[in-house]
């Protein structure tokens, strides 16, 4: 009988180990189609499944005109899906009764005398589910009024507390409460929020709140630092319908720092893994960061829409249990995508270092072809 057992194991462990080399190379081909086809500089991806790796792969050049080619260590600029960092570090705060998710503004913000009275009711929840009315700050026309607020302060947690006055003191773009839309502001004032509740900065409490109690050594803010020997990728603009790599010490390689929590963390694809396989791992009852009801919180959509949580795109089945988490990220120069079948164990990682159209084709087309391969239906 003990015999009989291990064979099934052994046999197990062959359909295991196959499946895994299946999926190593079929993800190998779809991301040197992709890159071959839409002509993007270099292309990644990390699948775990059940928690084990399953496909790591990066494609391409750190730069174009340059030698050097990317590496599955590398550094990826994640746009906004730093979100979901920055509603994990404020719910760790939450769990600590740091600060509230039904904080209002008001609350948070007890020095602001003339914040306009609709905003006085909005909550830290509604702010990390774009359902506070802010503007979006997601379009360059908006951006000479934000640089105008930050341009005499040097400091990003000052600059932030300078925007959060300005902002706040105006009229919402939409009735709070009522309709979603999408606001890198509101998740700047989210962030704003947790600053002025701890005295500390925000990048501070990510490091604090997120990367050291997962061990993410390779993460940081702003553009993955890199010198002419180009040790890590930069990120591509197009001109001319050419893309052209942007030097990260340049002026503009990434969004103002100020802009922090809705969008400037870089990572490698295993921390960045570590942080989502930790949110999977928060579902079935065993995540580090979190109790498994303040996971729950987190993934459970709101959004009148019905398709954001906080901090993430997600969708939840009949009964309310959250199924899948999703989310892109970009500053015009990169693009990163997570996402995550909640009730498979099921992570994938995509990334490139450019951001225009071709890019996000390039996204789709992989996407669609994992889903199939996996038999997973959104």
């Amino acid at each position: 009988m003990l015999r009989f057992a291990t064979m099934i194991l052994f046999a197990a462990a062959i359909l295991t180990s196959a499946r895994a080399e299946d999926l190593q190379s079929f993800v190998d081909t779809a991301l040197k189609d992709a890159r071959d086809k839409h002509h993007l500089p270099a292309i990644a991806a990390l699948l775990q499944i059940d928690g084990k790796v399953a496909a790591d792969v990066a494609i391409g050049l750190r730069a174009e005109g340059h030698p050097q080619a990317v590496t599955t260590d590398d550094l990826w600029h994640l746009g906004s899906d730093t979100k979901a960092i920055t509603a994990t570090m404020i719910a760790r705060l939450v769990e600590r009764g740091v600060m509230s998710f039904d904080d209002t503004l008001a609350k948070c913000f007890p020095e602001i005398k003339d914040m306009n009275a609709v905003y006085r009711a909005v909550t830290v929840k509604q702010l990390l589910s774009h359902m506070a009315g802010m503007p979006p700050m997601t379009d360059e026309k908006e951006l000479p009024e934000y640089f105008s607020v930050i341009k005499d302060i040097a400091d990003e947690r000052a600059q932030r507390a300078a925007l959060v006055k300005h902002y706040l003191a105006l009229p919402p773009a939409r009735k709070p409460g009522t309709d979603y839309e999408y606001s890198n502001l509101g998740f700047i004032v989210a962030g704003a929020a947790a600053e002025a509740r701890t005295g500390k900065s925000w990048e501070d409490l990510v490091h604090s709140e997120v990367f050291q109690p997962l061990g993410l050594t390779h993460a940081g803010f702003g553009a993955p630092p890199s010198t002419a020997a180009i040790e890590e990728p930069w990120g591509h603009d197009e001109k001319n319908g050419k893309l052209v790599a942007i030097d990260p010490a340049s002026p503009g390689a990434d969004n103002p720092p100020s802009l922090g929590p809705a969008g400037t963390i870089h990572m490698s694809l295993h921390d960045w893994m570590l942080f989502a396989q930790d949110q999977s791992d928060g579902e079935h009852g065993h995540g580090k960061l979190l109790k498994p009801e303040t996971y729950r919180e987190l993934h459970t959509p709101i959004a009148s829409n019905g398709l954001y949580a906080l901090g993430w795109g997600a969708k939840a089945g009949p009964d309310g249990v959250p199924l899948l988490l999703t989310h892109s990220g970009s500053n015009g120069y990169w693009l990163a995508y997570v996402r995550i079948w909640l009730k498979d164990d099921i992570v994938l990682l995509l990334v490139a270092n450019a951001g225009n159209r071709e890019t996000a084709t390039a996204f789709k087309e992989v996407r669609d072809a994992l889903d199939k391969k996996l038999n997973q239906v959104d």
